[in-house]
């Protein structure tokens, strides 16, 4: 074990922690508003990716890129938002879960036949680095930080300044007290799908020319994303970013200082561990009448 490096193997773990946290906010923020949880989320972040491939393979500029690649995520947040809203009424949570999970399956078999079966990258961050306590932190850590970071201060601003952001928080204290004051809740979980599927898409778009991507890492990415939302705090969407990077650290240190063949073991055991120590997340409030 080369304990020296502990600082290199942090920063490394750094960057796919807040990738993971951008996932599991996507989680979060359809969790507070429907009490659904949204397995196709990783499939947001696998077509964010590919898509920006696909677009700069006919040497569209990043520039370009990177908007049309979002918009196409917020229209497929709002088409699966209007596929659930088509389940008839009386329908329970488990019947939406399982069809988050048909359609991540179907969307997986989709990308399967568009991109096929190799990874696949574009050039988007800059060569270079810079040290920082003894560890080599490249300009692709250093722009997925910083955008984590806009990330969390719009959604901020959207969820505690904004009339929709305050009439979604509304709708996730209690649905049927919102509903008599006039807001209209399944607007409001319109709004969560849609917020959710561009952050999906934006998490998929940073992270593709770094750690590449394929047809088949959707399934993954939404484990890990759930994971970071689970540590953090379900219901909060900024617990769950805090809740990727304490997944990205552990799996650094975890790569580096145990083995790379556990790497995607490490998820697993950080979820275990909080569900049966504290089932809430770090940040969450256990649920009236819980055992904890």
């Amino acid at each position: 074990m080369d304990w020296g490096a502990i600082p290199q193997f942090l920063a490394g773990g750094l960057a796919i922690g807040a990738v993971y946290g951008l996932i599991g906010v996507g989680f979060s923020l359809i969790y507070s508003t429907s009490k659904v949880i949204n397995f196709a989320q990783g499939e947001f972040v696998v077509y964010g990716g590919l898509a920006t491939v696909s677009l700069t393979l006919f040497d569209i500029p990043a520039s370009v890129a990177l908007p049309l690649s979002l918009a196409a995520s917020i229209v497929m947040g709002g088409a699966l938002q209007g596929l659930l809203s088509t389940a008839r009424k009386g329908s329970n949570e488990l019947t939406y879960i399982m069809t988050t999970i048909g359609v991540a399956i179907a969307l997986q078999g989709l990308a399967h036949q568009i991109w096929g079966t190799d990874y696949k990258t574009y050039a988007l961050y800059p060569q270079g680095a810079i040290k920082v306590f003894g560890a080599s932190v490249n300009y692709a850590t250093i722009t997925v930080l910083v955008m984590t970071a806009l990330v969390c201060v719009a959604l901020w601003v959207f969820l505690f300044r904004s009339m929709i952001g305050k009439a979604m928080r509304a709708c996730a204290n209690d649905s049927r007290a919102a509903r008599t004051v006039g807001i209209r809740p399944r607007r409001m979980v319109l709004m969560a799908y849609l917020a959710s599927a561009a952050i999906g898409g934006l998490a998929g778009m940073l992270i593709t020319p770094s750690q590449m991507m394929s047809y088949d890492n959707g399934v993954l990415l939404a484990i890990k994303g759930f994971t970071a939302a689970i540590v953090g705090g379900l219901a909060n969407p900024f617990g769950a970013v805090i809740g990727g990077l304490v997944l990205g650290l552990l799996e650094g240190l975890g790569v580096g200082l145990i083995s790379s063949d556990l790497q995607n073991a490490y998820a697993f055991l950080t979820l275990l561990v909080i569900l049966l120590v504290r089932p809430q997340g770090l940040f969450g409030r256990a649920e009236p009448g819980s055992a904890r």
